[in-house]
């Protein structure tokens, strides 16, 4: 059986060591006992919109890397037949005005965005109800709650939002886009459907890049070569932000420890798709992707800033037509680019859909500073959209966006 951490009132733990309710067993699981749940990923699989930031390999690499300090509220959630049909990867941290925060495991720092909560299909309103109800009692008592990532028209994730909200004494939801490209069966159908200028510059790249130089494209495909290449892209990326003046990604150590623990566990799976062009002997553009569900989820890539050639460029963009290729060829169904929708993925013909940031405060005057310090900023902001000029809103929204990368990078 589970070990449980304490803070569970001892009036509410079964004979199980965990919360009986409605037929159900809600149990929180220390970190050295999240192996011993078997069916974790059946779960996340067999849910309505499977995420894999919400598989175990995913969490614990991003616990075993960015955890210290946090406390961690991992609940899982059984039927009858002690079949787990939830998980709540969730945590406790403290904000600066002293509030605890309950927030969602990998929610910080690596690029983490379909969160929230997983549930068989079906399910999701007897999960739902039965984290928020541990959530309610639960101690050390919480007085903020962030659910960062839960997708629009998942229902697992509107059940917790309509569960949680009840416990609340204020509620605010922050809508961030998405974009990703709903893939054809023929790579040369997806470009017919971009717009020509762009399609007529990828080709004259892409080709005067073959006619000019010796050119490779491959993927890492042994631990044996991934320290190297993540070595590769460590550096490529952080040049580009030191000639920037800023700090990288890659800078924060937990960020590369975490590179390399998920990496390793994504290839183990199958599921990594680290992808490499290599130019005249050297590689000069990666990209680290993944697949889950049919859809490769582009997480993370750099290219050489200091490679020249007469009438070359957009090696990033090379290697992107590359690996799309790659995917429609693998039968995929979808190549996600995750958060933001810049231009540079909407060129792609990326379209964009939205994730849900919810946030929800308790009555009390920790509630009340945990409150301010994080939605309160959101509310007063919603406010002023009414009153500012569209033309300032858009500087706003731009530095706002620009600022929120550079913490998402820097940690």
């Amino acid at each position: 059986m589970y070990r449980v951490h304490h803070g569970l009132p001892v009036s509410q733990q079964g004979d199980a060591g965990g919360r009986r309710a409605n037929g159900l067993l809600i149990e929180r699981v220390s970190p050295q006992d999240w192996e011993e749940i078997v069916d974790w990923d059946e779960a996340v699989a067999e849910s309505a919109s499977p995420s894999i930031f919400l598989t175990r390999d995913w969490i614990s690499a991003w616990w075993d890397s960015f955890g210290a300090g946090l406390n961690p509220w991992l609940l899982r959630v059984a039927d009858r037949d002690a079949r787990t049909i939830g998980i709540a990867p969730l945590y406790v941290g403290r904000l600066r005005v002293g509030a605890r925060r309950v927030g969602v495991l990998g929610d910080q720092v690596v690029g983490s965005e379909y969160l929230g909560i997983a549930a068989r299909s079906g399910a999701e309103a007897e999960v739902a109800d039965a984290v928020s109800g541990w959530l309610a009692d639960a101690q050390p008592r919480w007085h903020i709650a962030e659910f960062r990532g839960l997708r629009k028209g998942d229902p697992a994730a509107g059940a917790l939002e309509l569960a949680v909200r009840d416990e609340s004494s204020k509620a605010e939801v922050e809508e961030e886009p998405c974009s990703a490209i709903e893939l054809p069966t023929d790579f040369e159908e997806l470009l017919a459907g971009l717009r020509s200028k762009f399609r007529q510059s990828y080709r004259q790249r892409t080709n005067k890049l073959l006619r000019t130089c010796e050119v490779r494209f491959f993927p890492t495909e042994s631990e044996a070569e991934l320290r190297e290449h993540l070595e590769t892209l460590f550096s490529l990326h952080q040049r580009r932000w030191t000639e920037a003046q800023r700090l990288g990604a890659f800078a924060d150590p937990r960020m590369r420890r975490f590179y390399d623990d998920v990496s390793r566990r994504l290839l183990r799976s199958g599921s990594l798709r680290f992808w490499h062009l290599e130019v005249d002997g050297a590689i000069r553009a990666s990209q680290f992707a993944f697949v889950y569900d049919g859809v490769l989820h582009s997480l993370q890539e750099a290219y050489d800033m200091d490679f020249s050639a007469p009438g070359i460029g957009g090696l990033g963009v090379v290697l992107r037509g590359h690996v799309l290729r790659s995917a429609i060829e693998e039968g995929l169904r979808s190549y996600d680019f995750l958060g933001g929708a810049e231009d540079h993925k909407l060129r792609w013909g990326a379209s964009i859909h939205s994730i849900r940031h919810l946030t929800v405060a308790r009555g009390g005057v920790p509630g009340l500073a945990g409150w301010l310090e994080t939605a309160g900023v959101a509310a007063v902001r919603g406010s002023l959209k009414e009153a500012l000029p569209d033309s300032v809103l858009e500087r706003l929204r731009a530095t706002r966006a620009t600022l929120k990368r550079r913490r998402a990078r820097t940690g």
